[in-house]
């Protein structure tokens, strides 16, 4: 297993952020990936406007998973109605 960062900026909607999230954490629990850290990093102005939105809530999992299984997770977050913008980096 190898450990990765995950970046995720979610609409900053009150009804749409605790289901987006719940949502993506189920999506690692699809792929068995455990989450090491989860840190909040709040609602921050975005750099440039994502479908009309100005604002986003910023979130920053360290998750460990096998490598082969991190594709699948790039195809649920584009699915996910509440996540703007995802990133997912290999930590060294």
């Amino acid at each position: 297993m190898r450990e990765y960062e995950v970046a995720v900026v979610f609409d900053v909607g009150d009804e749409t952020l605790p289901k987006a999230r719940e949502q993506v954490k189920s999506e690692f629990d699809k792929i068995s990936a455990s989450i090491v850290k989860e840190d909040d990093m709040n609602a921050r102005d975005l750099a440039y406007p994502i479908g009309k939105q100005t604002r986003g809530h910023y979130y920053l999992y360290n998750v460990q998973a096998e490598p082969e299984k991190i594709g699948d997770l790039d195809r649920a977050f584009k699915l996910t109605a509440g996540v703007l913008k995802y990133l997912v980096v290999k930590k060294e």
